[in-house]
């Protein structure tokens, strides 16, 4: 995907400041208010086929995520520490998170139409080992993130 971002970076994670920038989207039927219920219920993405392996929610309720959160996330490769950032029910969410010595800024936008609900997910990274790894991990991360953009639309429907 060529086309421009639109998300809104903070400066320190803009795709130009960072080693790795992955994009994806997806148009689905099912609304932006079904997405969301499912994408802020953190805790049930490792029942979802998508390689989540764990997480847990360390402040608030602990079902869901909210501005503040803190959470921490365990992928077969990595793990995780982050903190929502952005969140405007039903449109968008996002947050910062740390691995090791790699910063990275995941967000999430959701714009509804005619015909449902256009996802768009994007992420960046930085640090750590990415000035190496930014010539395989992006293809992954895309793979990942689009199982993930399936699942997602799976599960709200």
């Amino acid at each position: 995907m060529d086309s421009p971002s639109k998300i809104t970076w903070p400066d320190y994670y803009h795709p130009r400041n960072s080693h790795i920038h992955v994009k994806n989207q997806i148009q689905t039927a099912v609304t932006a208010e079904n997405i969301w219920a499912c994408l802020v219920r953190a805790p049930c993405w490792p029942n979802w086929k998508h390689t989540t392996t764990s997480l847990q929610i360390l402040n608030g309720d602990g079902i869901e995520l909210h501005k503040g959160s803190i959470f921490k996330w365990q992928t077969k490769k990595l793990s995780f520490e982050c903190t929502v950032v952005e969140y405007q029910t039903h449109k968008k969410l996002a947050w910062k998170g740390k691995s090791g010595s790699m910063d990275m800024y995941h967000a999430w936008l959701l714009q509804e139409n005619d015909n449902g609900c256009e996802i768009y997910t994007e992420t960046t990274q930085r640090n750590g080992m990415t000035w190496l790894s930014k010539y395989f991990a992006p293809k992954h991360i895309h793979l990942y993130h689009q199982q993930w953009l399936d699942e997602l639309q799976q599960q709200a429907e």
